[in-house]
């Protein structure tokens, strides 16, 4: 395990399980069973619903424990994410903590042309993470993680009032379509940031409040998805 980078709302992990975990993983995603990512509705944060993703069930660790099916290793992930010991305890950003969410995770293939719009999560979440468990992804294939250098961490694209609760932007749920105005003008007013390749085996955390956006995979990726598990850390003390 190496730690690739750290910021309070991001942090990139290399070589998060041993070579025979990974590849046993990694086997593992090609025998389960997956839907549409738009097959109940229309997900606007991945496109438009002719765009190749694809979802398996969801495995959660918490309050609920739920392991679907065929997916015991993916299980098996979450629960230690869920439950770090001390030595990644320390990495994880700023509100984001085993002891402290419910962890979710679900696999998430995205073929030629699928990405992830500019948005950032809902309020009630502490945060995400992203575990890339292809086999092998060409540096020229796209779907790499960007993040929208700190700043002030997308408060100015998450504006409150006094005495009302926080403004439900649409950014947190999909894009905005040029909507939003605090949240574009806040991105562009940054204009620069960091950007994640989908490296094997890596595993990547984020905070609710950084913008961060995934870019399309390339024609040049073929047949081969983007395979990554994908979760959340919801709040115990608020769980959905």
């Amino acid at each position: 395990m190496k730690i690739t980078i750290q910021t309070p709302h991001l942090t990139v992990i290399d070589d998060f399980l041993s070579d025979i975990e990974f590849a046993s993983l990694a086997t593992s995603l090609q025998f389960l069973s997956y839907r549409s990512m738009h097959s109940k509705g229309w997900v606007k944060a991945y496109g438009l619903p002719s765009a190749a993703v694809l979802q398996s069930e969801l495995a959660t660790r918490g309050i609920v424990d739920s392991t679907p099916p065929g997916m015991s290793l993916v299980g098996n992930l979450v629960e230690r994410i869920a439950q770090p010991d001390e030595a990644l305890q320390s990495h994880y950003p700023q509100g984001i903590t085993g002891k402290r969410a419910t962890v979710t995770g679900r696999i998430v293939l995205s073929g030629v042309g699928a990405g992830l719009n500019w948005h950032n999560d809902a309020e009630s979440l502490l945060g995400a993470y992203v575990f890339y468990g292809h086999p092998r992804w060409g540096s020229s294939w796209g779907g790499e993680l960007l993040v929208l250098a700190d700043g002030e961490a997308g408060d100015q694209g998450r504006p409150e009032s006094p005495g009302r609760q926080p403004r439900q932007v649409i950014g947190d749920v999909g894009p905005d379509f040029m909507l939003d105005v605090s949240a574009e003008q806040y991105r562009n007013s940054i204009g620069h940031g960091t950007f994640v390749s989908a490296r094997p085996n890596r595993l990547v955390l984020l905070t609710s409040r950084v913008h961060h956006r995934v870019t399309p995979v390339t024609p040049s990726a073929g047949d081969q998805p983007r395979a990554a598990v994908v979760g959340f850390f919801v709040s115990d003390a608020n769980p959905s």
